[in-house]
């Protein structure tokens, strides 16, 4: 059966970007905790903030963007000149420390020739990636998996959003933005809670399995596939 919707939400974590999530986080921990000693903040304090912002991000209401709610918190613990500091600081950190997460990553071509062969098809395609990562980290994460700004209509990141996933006012925003009905879309993911508890009714579910996350155990029940069969699957029925 033909599908006969014309817009697609691609997660990019252990979706179309093929690494373990839990790794890929535990390893920018890392880094982040490293680099902060250089920057002579030499405790566990820093750290241990920097992911408590990073998760406060999760419990954003819409009232301000990702970016504002997470600096804010910096701000209140470090005072406005050492949150400015860090501000430019972790600029640099997203371009020359970052990048070298990209070992992480199962390199592959089919990610980049699913997102090709759709464009090339018609369908809008949109990334849906979580938006606790600044725009600078989510492009390098695309970059690791073969993709360019240009394959999508639009890109969340934490500067572009106010909410997270699983919310479903994540995609409300989303698609309200691009004025877009939810009956017109698919969603595409790998996280059974993340990508798909919280998913707007009239959105189509489709679930990667490669570096499936199911926490709860949850019965399967929504179409699902290795990325490799999703892409042949898309070829004969988009």
């Amino acid at each position: 059966m033909k599908n006969n919707r014309n817009v697609i939400l691609f997660d990019l974590d252990s979706t179309l970007l093929q690494v373990n999530q839990d790794l890929l986080l535990h390893e920018y921990f890392k880094l982040v905790d490293n680099y902060s000693k250089t920057l002579n903040f030499d405790n566990k304090d820093f750290i241990n903030i920097f992911i408590k912002s990073a998760y406060n991000i999760v419990k954003n209401d819409g009232t301000e963007t990702n970016y504002s709610r997470f600096w804010k918190q910096i701000d209140l613990i470090y005072g406005k000149d050492t949150r400015n500091y860090l501000e430019d600081s972790f600029a640099l950190f997203y371009e020359k420390e970052f990048p070298k997460l990209e070992n992480l990553i199962n390199k592959s071509m089919i990610p980049s020739t699913l997102v090709k062969e759709l464009k090339q098809k018609g369908y809008k395609l949109f990334l849906a990636t979580n938006p606790l990562y600044p725009r600078a980290a989510t492009l390098e994460r695309m970059r690791w998996a073969g993709l360019k700004e240009e394959d999508f209509i639009d890109i969340t990141t934490y500067e572009n959003c106010t909410f997270c996933k699983p919310r479903k006012e994540y995609y409300i925003e989303l698609l309200n933005k691009h004025n877009i009905n939810e009956e017109e879309c698919i969603m595409v993911g790998n996280d059974l809670d993340d990508d798909f508890i919280d998913l707007p009714n009239g959105i189509s579910k489709i679930l990667i399995t490669d570096y499936i996350i199911n926490t709860n155990n949850k019965p399967i029940d929504m179409p699902h596939f290795k990325l490799s069969e999703f892409l042949d699957y898309t070829r004969k029925n988009f």
